[in-house]
């Protein structure tokens, strides 16, 4: 089977030009969608580090939240981080970080390495990110397929058929471990509830140097 990768054209996000949201598509032989992801991207540099970007979003309804306060010093990833995924670290040059809002891949499609190929298509198009997290918790829980406006998308979100085929947790964890991401152990006591998600970070490095 030969796959075919489509990017969207970015949109901003939100207010700020540094904050885009993209979609992306793999088809097949016939032009086909067979999975999509969702991401969102955000440039840090020296004068508007972390924490000064998240106060900017909080305004916003974001998704960053969680990683800008927990895992960034300045604008990129903590030391430690770095050299668990066996990156540089940098605290000089602005870094685009990726936020991978969903990911899936057609029932009859899995099993067949069509998300890591997806994923390392995403990292190297975005060559000059330095991070990719993902929120993890399974899609039967936060989308509605019904629910989306673009009727392309919606078509495409009903053949995933997420209620009727849905992914556990486990299955979460084991294709985000085995596609080059390492899970974040977050400290509870600084949370004021639990959160309804694992936390995966990934650098590019970590993601292409995974087996299909």
């Amino acid at each position: 089977m030969n796959l075919t990768i489509d990017f969207k054209k970015p949109e901003i996000a939100g207010a700020f030009d540094w904050q885009l949201c993209q979609e992306i598509n793999v088809k097949n032989d016939n032009g086909d969608i067979i999975a999509k992801a969702e991401i969102e991207l955000i440039t840090i540099n020296k004068h508007r580090d972390a924490l000064a970007s998240y106060t900017l979003l909080a305004n916003e309804d974001t998704d960053w939240e969680i990683p800008l306060n927990l895992y960034f010093k300045g604008q990129n990833l903590t030391q430690d981080l770095c050299e668990q995924l066996s990156i540089t670290h940098d605290t000089k040059k602005a870094k685009t970080h990726i936020l991978l809002e969903a990911i899936s891949v057609l029932p009859q499609y899995r099993k067949q390495a069509v998300g890591q190929y997806l994923l390392k298509e995403i990292v190297k198009h975005h060559e000059k990110a330095q991070s990719i997290t993902v929120l993890s918790m399974p899609m039967h829980q936060f989308l509605d397929a019904d629910e989306c406006e673009d009727e392309s998308i919606k078509t495409y979100y009903q053949a995933v058929d997420l209620q009727n085929i849905k992914v556990s947790s486990d299955e979460l964890v084991n294709f985000f471990t085995h596609s080059g991401f390492i899970e974040f152990d977050v400290d509870e006591s600084l949370l004021a509830e639990s959160l309804p998600y694992k936390i995966f970070v990934a650098s590019s490095k970590s993601i292409l140097n995974t087996p299909n």
